[in-house]
Parts: structure tokens; sequence; C-alpha cells
């Protein structure tokens, strides 16, 4: 018993070993996309085909070079407000879009409650039609038995 719980002790660890090196290793990797940075991220990015590989490596222009630090600072400034607009704007479109479909939802749903009823009606009427149709039937025989009794005393 002790053995087991060594065991087990022994593989988590190496298990979860493993796993923390495998993600510390490949973290480089991941593609770390921040919404609100401040500095544009220089990063090459790699695109692969099924024939070749390609590396494209994109950085950023520079074409003009400012001592003063309040202009940047001031772009930078434009640049969270543009982006942070444009993040409000993304978010009002959400919005809408999550509007109408809620309200095509609902649409649906009453559709969906009216063909119910009407169903429900239509297996009612179809029931007691397929009770009249058993009621014939069976009077039908009736009549038909009563007949042959009916042959068979006159013979």
């Amino acid at each position: 018993m002790k053995k087991n719980i060594v065991y087990v002790a022994l593989a988590s660890t190496l298990v979860l070993g493993s796993a923390q090196f495998f993600l510390s290793a490949n973290a480089d990797g991941m593609p770390y996309e921040p919404v609100f940075e401040s500095m544009p991220i220089t990063e090459s990015i790699t695109t692969a085909n099924v024939d070749t590989v390609k590396t494209t490596s994109t950085t950023p222009t520079i074409t003009k070079v400012s001592a003063s630090t309040s202009s940047t600072q001031n772009a930078a400034n434009m640049n969270n407000s543009v982006e942070s607009n444009n993040l409000q704007n993304a978010l009002m479109q959400l919005d809408g879009a999550q509007v109408e479909i809620r309200n095509q939802l609902l649409q649906y749903k009453t559709e969906y409650t009216d063909l119910d009823n009407q169903y429900k009606v239509i297996k009612e009427q179809r029931a007691a039609k397929a009770k009249q149709v058993r009621e014939t039937e069976k009077k039908i025989k009736d009549l038909d038995s009563t007949k042959e009794k009916i042959r068979k005393n006159m013979n």
C-alpha cells in the first residue's frame, strides 16, 4: 500500500514537472497580443505553407525623431484614446448583435410554441378521427355478422 502511494506521488510529480517544463519551454512561441499595449510589439511573424515556410518580420519604421517627449506622450495618449474608442465601438456593435440575436430567439420560440400548439390540435383531431374509423368499422362488422346470422336462419 505504501509503495502504491509512493509510486503515485512520484508519477504525479513527474507529470507536473514535465508539464511545467513544457509550458515554460514553449512560452516564447505563444501568441500574446495585449489589448492595452502602449508600444507596438516588434516580433517576427511566421506563416507556414504546405510547400514552403516563409518568415516575415515586421518592425515599425521611424520617420521622424523629435527631442521633446511631450509630443510622443501626446501621440501615445491619442493612440490609447483611439484604441479605447475602437474597443468601445466594438463592444457596442457586439451588444447590438447580441440584442438582435436574442430578439430572433424570442421570435423563434414563439413560432415554435405556435407550431407545437398546432401539432397538439392536429394530434387530437387525428385521434378523434381514428376513433370514429374504428367505431364505424365495428358497426360494419356487427351488421355483417347480423346478416350472416339471418342468412343461416333462413336456410
